[in-house]
């Protein structure tokens, strides 16, 4: 009789994620795709998940980060195109980057908006780098939006190109150019890595495009290269605008 209950219970077994019936021998839930059979979840549990979103092959961030060193346009418009599953996703990505990045910088103590005049805007954009950091990705894909009309692709797809090519350029601004400020005790380092950073980071951007974007090479360069630079004033102007106001409306 126990075991007859037994059968009858697996065979109406139901998913713990989204409640479809399962059979008594089904692994996987043929509605959402979860495992069946879960246990009580532990510390040990969440270490291997982790794990797993690491370093599995299929997904993986490491995996993710090679591809888009040598190919950042195709893994992009592989994504957009519907491969979704191939990779680790372009937003999750860049909110981790962003979280390495704004760690570092508040490990190591660098500076990077010292050079600024106003102590009080420096402050802020010290203070909130991690928000500088994202608030360039949507610009960054309007611009894209604008100066590629001809491709087609909607705004969301843009961000996906800007969200991918932007988590690398984040991390080499957490694991090269702000150990090399910080270890370096020449003053005028902060200068050459700015230089060296943005050098970098708008020849990989162009490169980026040409693989992402369709028509001539030439142009694929010009365009990509002068979003960049505007992304990077509109950020300039945005801040100091916001910061000037403020200044207006605190009491004397």
């Amino acid at each position: 009789m126990n075991a007859a209950m037994s059968a009858n219970s697996e065979t109406n077994a139901a998913c713990r994620n989204c409640s479809a019936p399962l059979e008594g021998d089904q692994r996987f839930c043929g509605s959402c795709g979860q495992r069946t059979g879960l246990a009580r979840l532990t510390i040990g549990h969440i270490l291997k998940d982790f794990m797993h979103a690491l370093t599995h092959a299929d997904h993986s961030i490491f995996s993710l980060v090679k591809d888009l060193i040598v190919r950042p346009g195709h893994v992009a418009r592989e994504y957009v195109e519907g491969k979704r599953k191939k990779y680790f996703g372009p937003f999750g990505f860049l909110v981790i980057t962003v979280g390495l990045a704004s760690l570092v910088v508040a490990l190591t103590g660098v500076e990077w908006f010292k050079p600024i005049p106003d102590a009080r805007a420096g402050g802020f954009l010290q203070r909130h780098i991690n928000l500088v950091m994202l608030i360039q990705v949507p610009m960054l894909a309007a611009l894209n939006w604008l100066l590629f009309r001809s491709e087609r692709f909607n705004y969301a797809e843009h961000l996906v190109f800007t969200a991918y090519t932007s988590g690398i350029r984040l991390l080499v601004f957490a694991l090269v150019a702000t150990p090399a400020v910080y270890f370096s005790q020449v003053e005028s380092t902060r200068g050459v890595a700015l230089i060296l950073y943005f050098s970098l980071w708008a020849a990989y951007y162009a490169f980026a495009a040409v693989q992402f974007y369709r028509g001539g090479v030439f142009w694929k360069i010009l365009r990509a290269a002068l979003a960049t630079v505007l992304a990077q004033v509109a950020i300039i102007f945005l801040v100091f605008g916001f910061m000037q106001g403020s200044m207006r409306l605190a009491p004397n």
